[in-house]
């Protein structure tokens, strides 16, 4: 009696901490902060126009951008700016080049040390460290 209450007692803690992440494709669970595992040098691995059911992986935009730990945003088309957490699963970035600023929102989909899923307008872009 006793072994089958542990094992539904866990079955129910695995289930629950399934449903606590904060992004639709995880991490299920960190012990990194949000900040912690965004702030590096990404680059572009593949963009996934959802709609459309079309991924590419070929011929990527060339940027390459740093988040800092101090909320700093640079990338290498001299753009410089600040990027913050809104919400749970938000992150905006405003950015300055050649006295235009732009501000703009995306949607967190999963945020892990080695990969960063961002979405806007029903595209996705996925990022790795440099």
């Amino acid at each position: 009696m006793r072994n089958s209450l542990i094992i539904i007692i866990s079955f129910i803690f695995i289930v629950d901490l399934a449903s606590c992440t904060k992004y639709e494709d995880g991490p299920i669970l960190t012990f990194r902060s949000k900040k912690t595992r965004i702030v590096n040098t990404w680059k572009y691995e593949s963009i996934i126009y959802v709609e459309q059911n079309s991924v590419v992986t070929e011929n990527l935009p060339t940027i390459e951008f740093t988040c800092s730990k101090d909320g700093l945003y640079s990338d290498n088309e001299d753009s410089v700016g600040t990027w913050k957490f809104s919400g749970e699963v938000d992150l905006i970035i405003s950015k300055s080049k050649n006295s235009t600023t732009t501000e703009t929102k995306w949607e967190i989909i999963k945020l892990a040390k080695k990969q960063l899923w961002l979405r806007i307008n029903k595209v996705e872009h996925h990022f790795i460290p440099r």
